[in-house]
């Protein structure tokens, strides 16, 4: 049996997400189907990065296992040519046997893109979230940096989804500005549900001026915190990157 590691990209705007469920169109489910098809056998598909609806992906992996004597080369093609334009193959390599691409990982980074001007776009309305207020990205900037470390991220957890445990470690929380575009990368051994985009709303009012840069520390040592807030939109947010040890 092999074990087949995948990189994928996708534009999440028409989907429910990664996680497979009945009756409703998902990053899983398609990917399973196609598989299905090429590979002649049911697959199961394990993802690094549970995206929520509409939320997108340019470093999403994924694993599988199979008999099949396909030649690794030659999968991504034979999947990209069924699967939707939205959802790309990028890679497809041989893994250890016991890769794991949710289990095994070591970090998750995600970036979240801010339109912020006047006007929106209507090339990026899928894309970015658009803010017109103008918004003091230095502020946001400083803000961010007090998420870095191991805290409980109790107050910035969406609600429906319990943790076992809701401490996590941010190894990078950054936020800059390129022209109109208000970028926040945050990268951490794993995230609560809605974590990030939950933080980036908390960004957004600080940098709006509504909220003072020293919230974040503050809502790290409050169990209630950022959650009035409640979430970013989804459609700002990509899932750009998982790190494994090197053996992986």
């Amino acid at each position: 049996m092999r074990n087949v590691r995948l990189l994928l990209e996708y534009d999440g705007s028409d989907f429910h997400g990664f996680q497979k469920q009945a009756r409703l169109r998902t990053i899983q489910g398609e990917l399973e189907s196609v598989l299905a098809r090429i590979l002649k056998h049911p697959v199961k598909v394990v993802g690094a990065g549970r995206t929520d609806a509409g939320v997108h992906a340019l470093g999403q992996v994924a694993n599988f296992a199979t008999d099949s004597r396909m030649p690794i080369e030659r999968m991504p093609a034979a999947a990209n040519s069924r699967l939707p334009a939205a959802i790309v193959v990028r890679e497809a390599a041989e893994a250890a046997p016991d890769f794991d691409a949710r289990r095994s990982a070591r970090s998750r980074q995600y970036r979240y893109l801010v339109l912020n001007r006047p006007q929106p776009s209507a090339m990026l309305a899928r894309y970015a979230h658009h803010v017109p207020a103008p918004l003091d990205a230095g502020a946001m900037a400083r803000a961010a940096r007090a998420l870095v470390g191991e805290h409980d991220f109790a107050s910035f957890q969406g609600g429906g989804s319990p943790a076992r445990s809701t401490v996590r470690r941010v190894y990078r929380a950054e936020c800059r500005r390129l022209g109109p575009l208000v970028v926040v990368t945050l990268e951490a051994n794993a995230f609560l549900y809605q974590m990030v985009r939950i933080a980036v709303r908390t960004l957004i009012e600080v940098g709006r001026g509504r909220l003072p840069a020293a919230v974040t520390a503050q809502g790290l040592r409050s169990a209630r915190g950022q959650r009035g807030l409640g979430p970013a939109p989804p459609q700002g947010l990509y899932l750009t990157r998982i790190r494994y040890d090197r053996t992986s």
